[in-house]
């Protein structure tokens, strides 16, 4: 069978909130009509996503029950971001550098996000951002961070 075969029976638990990891079954990486089913109408902006990183790597990994399935983006086996399924959303989640987090300040990244990277503490992979996708035009923002990214790391 193949990683998004789609004869498998929708088996993701349901949640009444957009803010809950819902593919949290470590036998049971997430598939293809799963995550449309998951994703609504932001499954075309997950599509996007793949197709704007199309040549890098990227692999189903299960951190835990609290934090599922998570798709990691990798090159040179280096994570370059993460994509986390929730209920008719996802977040999108990296390690920002310090000189990737300056351009990115410099931006018309959305101001929510400004904030959270202006205040976020410095780890060794970097200044954490987190960027939840719940429509059509976060697509914007997701597209800046990853040409930030391809335009520093490649």
């Amino acid at each position: 069978m193949s990683e998004f075969d789609s004869t498998y029976p929708m088996e993701y638990t349901r949640t009444k909130t957009t803010n809950t990891i819902i593919f949290d079954r470590k036998e049971r990486m997430p598939q293809e009509r799963e995550l449309r089913d998951a994703l609504g109408t932001v499954f075309d902006v997950y599509e996007d996503i793949l197709k704007l990183t199309d040549g890098f790597a990227r692999e189903w990994k299960y951190y835990s029950a609290k934090y599922g399935w998570q798709l990691k983006f990798v090159h040179k086996g280096k994570a370059l971001f993460y994509l986390v399924p929730m209920e008719k959303a996802f977040l999108v989640g990296l390690a920002v550098r310090e000189s990737e987090k300056d351009a990115l300040l410099r931006s018309k990244l959305p101001a929510k996000a400004k904030k959270e990277l202006e205040s976020a503490k410095r780890y060794p992979e970097g200044f954490p951002l987190r960027l939840r996708v719940s429509k059509k035009g976060d697509m914007r923002a997701i597209r800046l961070v990853v040409d930030t990214l391809k335009s520093s790391r490649l």
